[in-house]
């Protein structure tokens, strides 16, 4: 983990998602880049074609005032003790800003919670499946300082959630506590008859760690409340998890627990789609 690309919903103040993203880099001695994307303003009707001058300003004006945060944004991330920065402003949607930006980086942090539209679960769900990188997902009320010190990992067999696992490999190997919770029908999705089979225990054991398990009992809509429930029971730092979006020709749509993590998580949530 040594680039970590980070959304900056605010340009004139880190927020809470931008200060655990610096953080995190303190602590892998990651470089960091903050992105303040600039949203195109469209016309809501025809009727406002005649202010298309004023409102093509109103984006420059903010998009200037983004760039004119860098020397600030260089400043606040030196005294974070992060050592590498970048600060890039992007005039796009914020999806396709954050997909392009999210090349050049191994992970993305983005904030969830509050009335932004970006915060919101079905902008957070898009760009979790389509930036093609591991997401930290940071409640903006989360109070405590960026650790690793306890871990749950929810696995229910499928690619995304053990890619999400294979992903958080360099978070665990810092962890002093590693719950694992596992649904019942963990290899439910598995198409291919592997012989041996290939497991996540055996995978974690490889790479040396720890850790102990948790058969989940629940199915359907309850399943993402049992997974934060067990997540605040062991006082867990991060949450790791897949993205899992249950309609292949919507993906955006994600799978109820995936939703209700979203919305109700108040810890940061490790997501791979």
């Amino acid at each position: 983990m040594r680039d970590i690309l980070a959304h900056a919903s605010n340009h004139a103040a880190p927020t809470r998602s931008m200060r655990y993203a610096a953080e995190t880099a303190k602590i892998f001695d990651a470089s960091l880049t903050g992105i303040f994307v600039s949203e195109p303003i469209m016309p809501l009707s025809p009727l406002d074609i005649p202010l298309v001058p004023e409102i093509y300003g109103a984006a420059g004006q903010i998009t200037g005032e983004a760039m004119a945060y860098e020397p600030k944004f260089h400043q606040w991330a030196s005294a974070a003790g992060v050592m590498r920065h970048k600060w890039r402003v992007a005039s796009a949607f914020f999806t396709a800003a954050l997909a392009s930006a999210a090349n050049w980086h191994d992970v993305l942090v983005l904030e969830s919670g509050g009335n932004a539209p970006w915060a919101s679960v079905p902008m957070l769900g898009h760009a979790l499946v389509t930036c093609g990188v591991p997401c930290f997902v940071v409640p903006e009320s989360y109070a405590r300082p960026a650790a690793f010190d306890s871990i749950v990992i929810a696995s229910h067999g499928s690619p995304e959630s053990i890619r999400a696992a294979h992903a958080a490999l360099p978070l665990l190997k810092r962890a002093k506590r590693i719950l694992l919770i596992q649904d019942k029908q963990d290899d439910a999705f598995s198409t291919v008859d592997f012989r041996p089979a290939f497991s996540l225990q055996g995978h974690l054991q490889r790479h040396g760690l720890q850790f102990t398990t948790q058969t989940l009992d629940e199915s359907g809509e309850h399943v993402g409340a049992k997974i934060l429930a067990a997540s605040e029971a062991a006082d867990a730092d991060v949450l790791v998890m897949g993205a899992y979006g249950r309609t292949r020709f919507s993906e955006w749509i994600l799978g109820g627990a995936t939703r209700h993590v979203l919305d109700k998580a108040r810890l940061p949530v490790f997501m791979r789609h």
